[in-house]
């Protein structure tokens, strides 16, 4: 009898345990970009400054869609660093076809247009296109040409500012 006890008492034990390393994540629609931006460039602590553009950075590769509500794209104003990152806040169910755009017709294109003068010019920036990322976090698409840990720092601020504890 105590041994089938103890038996039902690990097993409820282990069942919680495992099941709460599966939580579903759930993120805020209402965080503006200004709050966002903040909080990367306080992660990223970088000594580079960064300009933002609210208006029309990506129009040369394509135009902004209609369910794009809130977006801001962050650059250096240094001529031998390439840093960018971009936050699109779009419309429910419209996230996938953000990043598709971001990936094919904005990052992509990029890289092959700029390709031979990064090479040229400043070669050690050129695999920060070459490498840049697109992540949804909820209703928000990011972007971020830059080093991988930098990637890493964007992104996982993006998701510490929506992330819903729950």
């Amino acid at each position: 009898m105590m041994k089938r006890i103890f038996t039902v008492l690990l097993t409820l034990s282990l069942t919680v345990s495992f099941a709460s390393c599966f939580r579903a994540y759930s993120f805020a629609d209402n965080v503006m970009i200004s709050e966002i931006t903040e909080e990367i460039l306080d992660e990223l602590n970088s000594p580079l400054h960064y300009m933002v553009d609210n208006t029309g950075f990506t129009d040369e590769y394509f135009a902004l869609p209609d369910y794009v509500t809130e977006h801001a794209v962050l650059y250096t104003g240094d001529t031998n660093n390439i840093d960018e990152f971009g936050i699109f806040h779009v419309t429910d169910g419209n996230a996938s076809a953000m990043e598709t755009l971001l990936r094919e017709r904005y990052l992509t294109a990029s890289y092959e247009k700029n390709r031979e003068f990064y090479d040229s010019y400043i070669p050690d920036e050129s695999p920060k296109l070459r490498d840049a990322e697109v992540k949804s976090i909820g209703n928000y698409v990011v972007y971020a040409i830059m080093s991988a840990a930098d990637r890493n720092t964007v992104f996982n601020a993006v998701r510490d500012e929506l992330e819903i504890n729950e």
